[in-house]
């Protein structure tokens, strides 16, 4: 996973989906991270990736911290 702090796709702060259960952190063979939401596989109403900073959010459900990288 990202350690904290870390820089989405768009150089900005991932918000919410840093510490969300519902995250998963995509990394290309460019060096590019994206954020997934897992929720967007059963419930279309979330995005599969979301714009980033996300500061509120229906579906957040707190989840383990992100691993040190």
């Amino acid at each position: 996973m990202v350690a904290s702090g870390s820089v989405s796709r768009s150089g900005s702060q991932p918000g919410l989906c840093e510490s969300c259960r519902h995250r998963q952190v995509v990394r290309n063979t460019r060096g590019s991270t994206f954020w997934l939401c897992r929720r967007s596989r059963e419930d279309p109403a979330f995005p599969r990736y979301p714009r980033l900073p996300v500061l509120s959010c229906a579906g957040y459900e707190r989840g383990d911290p992100p691993a040190q990288a």
